[in-house]
């Protein structure tokens, strides 16, 4: 398992770096870029709103993973824990103000069920 989990990081890092030379961003970017990116897609194949807390945990473990891959890999000037602690701060600070803000800014709504000693309005009485 530790050598598929190596090798996987190993092509990670790799394709990472053909990605940011064929984009052109910085790597900084490219951490702000993928962490919305992330975040939106998770949202999409979860159906859950993006402040959702499982769409930002997708979010973290992905990062997690990436940073793994760096401390592990040969990315260039990647293996420190001090590029690693930054990686993080860039990757969730948008998911986190998204996660934050979406809450107390759009609260979700609590569903209204029905009495069941009511009448429906589409029943014939």
């Amino acid at each position: 398992m530790q050598d598929r989990l190596q090798l996987l990081a190993e092509h990670w890092v790799s394709y990472k770096i053909w990605l940011i030379e064929t984009v052109g961003l910085t790597n900084d970017a490219m951490h702000v870029h993928g962490s919305l990116l992330i975040l939106c897609v998770s949202a999409l194949v979860l159906r859950r709103r993006p402040d959702s807390l499982w769409c930002w945990l997708i979010v973290f473990i992905a990062e997690l993973f990436n940073e793994y891959a760096d401390l592990r890999g040969s990315a260039p000037g990647e293996a420190t824990m001090d590029a690693a602690l930054h990686d993080i701060y860039n990757t969730m600070f948008w998911p986190t103000v998204i996660l934050i803000l979406g809450r107390f800014l759009f609260p979700r709504k609590r569903a209204t069920f029905a009495s069941p000693t009511t009448a429906s309005s589409d029943l014939p009485q």
